[in-house]
């Protein structure tokens, strides 16, 4: 995502969700289905948040994706180069999205990027 000349919202066209889909990062307690894998061209990691209707109404959806694109914004330093797209949503053992914080989100995102680094190495 290029935000404020830098990120941008993902687009159809940007990726191609592959098939079948990359394993989870984080195991099944997290609260957050994180799956990663790397795109044939481009140099910037591209965030793609998902959260469907029956996690909550608009308001707490379109917030929960504000928070997942401020904590990749502030731990996209780690991916810097590399051409990662990052697939966020719900998990099933999610509490309410309004009882998710940014904390939260930022932990075990930071969680799933620690664990998506060694697998770039060869």
């Amino acid at each position: 995502m290029i935000f404020k000349g830098r990120f941008r919202t993902v687009r159809q066209r940007d990726h191609a969700v592959p098939t079948p889909l990359p394993r989870p990062l984080l195991g099944h307690e997290a609260y957050l289905d994180i799956r990663a894998w790397r795109r044939p061209s481009g140099s910037l990691p591209l965030l793609l948040v998902t959260s469907p209707r029956k996690t909550g109404p608009a308001v707490r959806r379109n917030r929960f994706r504000r928070q997942v694109r401020m904590a990749f914004l502030s731990l996209s330093g780690r991916l810097a180069g590399q051409p990662w797209v990052v697939w966020v949503r719900p998990a099933r053992s999610a509490p309410p999205l309004d009882r998710l914080t940014f904390r939260d989100i930022e932990v075990q995102l930071g969680l799933a990027l620690r664990r998506l680094l060694p697998m770039d190495t060869p």
